[in-house]
Formats: C-alpha cells, sequence, structure tokens
C-alpha cells in the first residue's frame, strides 16, 4: 500500500472527527488529534532515516506510536485546556509553513514547537471558544491535507500543499466546523436537545 495514500486516509479521518465531534466529545478529539500528530511525526522522522526500516515497518511503528500519544491525550483530560492551545498553535504554525513553502528544514521543527508552546499557553484566553476553534481548524487542516494526499498532490512531510482550492475548502471546512459546534453548544446549554 501506499503510504502517502495511507497517511492522507488517516488525516482525513482524523479531520473528520474533529470537525464533527468538537467541542460536544473533546476527549475523544484530542485522542484523533494525538493519534495523528504522532503517526506524522514518527512517519517524517523515519523517512529521514536512510537505511532505516522499510516502509512496511515504518508505518507500523508510526501507527503504534500515534495510537500510544492518542491515548494519552485522551487519559489526561485535566490538560484539555493546554492540549486544545497546543493542536491549535501547532495547526496555525504548520498552516504558515505552507503558506511560506518551508517544507522539510529545520526551520519546520522550530516553528511547529513554537506554536506548540505558543498555543499551548495563549489558547486559554480565548476562553470557551478554545475547544471549538482548535478542533474547527485543526479539523479542517487534517482533512485537506489528507484529501490531498490521497488524491497524489505532494507536500514536504505531508503538509497542506497550498493553492487556491485547498485554501478555500480550508476555509469552508473550518468555518462550517465552527458555525456548527458553536450552535450544538448553545443548544446544548439552552436544554434545546431532547435527552
Amino acid at each position: 500500500m501506499d503510504h502517502a495514500f495511507l497517511w492522507g486516509v488517516i488525516a482525513l479521518a482524523c479531520g473528520t472527527v474533529m470537525i464533527v465531534y468538537g467541542s460536544t466529545m473533546f476527549r475523544v478529539v484530542l485522542a484523533f488529534a494525538g493519534f495523528y500528530i504522532g503517526f506524522g511525526v514518527v512517519s517524517a522522522v523515519l523517512g529521514t532515516i536512510g537505511g532505516g526500516p522499510t516502509p512496511a515497518i515504518q508505518t507500523i511503528i508510526a501507527i503504534i506510536l500515534g495510537a500510544a500519544l492518542g491515548g494519552v491525550l485522551y487519559s489526561f483530560a485535566s490538560l484539555a485546556i493546554y492540549a486544545a492551545g497546543a493542536i491549535l498553535g501547532l495547526v496555525v504554525a504548520l498552516f504558515f509553513a505552507s503558506l511560506v513553502g518551508i517544507g522539510g528544514s529545520w526551520l519546520l521543527t522550530v516553528l511547529a514547537l513554537a506554536g506548540v508552546g505558543a498555543g499551548a499557553f495563549g489558547g486559554r484566553y480565548l476562553g470557551q471558544w478554545l475547544t471549538i476553534l482548535s478542533s474547527a481548524v485543526a479539523g479542517a487542516y487534517f482533512s485537506v491535507t489528507g484529501l490531498a494526499l490521497i488524491f497524489g498532490a505532494q507536500a514536504a512531510n505531508g503538509m497542506m500543499p497550498v493553492n487556491s482550492r485547498t485554501l478555500v475548502v480550508f476555509a469552508l471546512l473550518a468555518v462550517i466546523s465552527f458555525l456548527a459546534q458553536a450552535r450544538t453548544r448553545n443548544l446544548r446549554r439552552s436544554g434545546a436537545f431532547i435527552r
């Protein structure tokens, strides 16, 4: 199986869960985000090792370590606000890196770590909107990246390729997800959901 196609399917599945369930099942969203981030980081690192394991072994290792990171994020519900901020910061950094064209360099790693740190500690200032914004933006980014990988559009390290179509789809998915999650939260608070 083509590694890029599998990476795309995983990105699309994780992004879809994040877009749909967002703030209503945020622990599950954290688990899927952790799985995708773990899978992506391990795949990128193993892909740079010359003479390393075969692609099949790389995929198995990435899936196992991604699942472990997903389990860790699911377990630490008390740190959810920091995790949500970190995910939002990471996605904003990756989006910026995609726009500028920083692909496989060390600068991408520095930018990603800075985004995680800034998001983890600055995200809490978004208050109740943090989980909705984080899941909407990250879900849209992962979904568009997954679709691009499935249909053969390549970008460095599984990042979102930037063109007018991907930017429009990203913006639409993020806005629709944000509005739908905000509406769901308002309905839950007003008691309009039938139990």
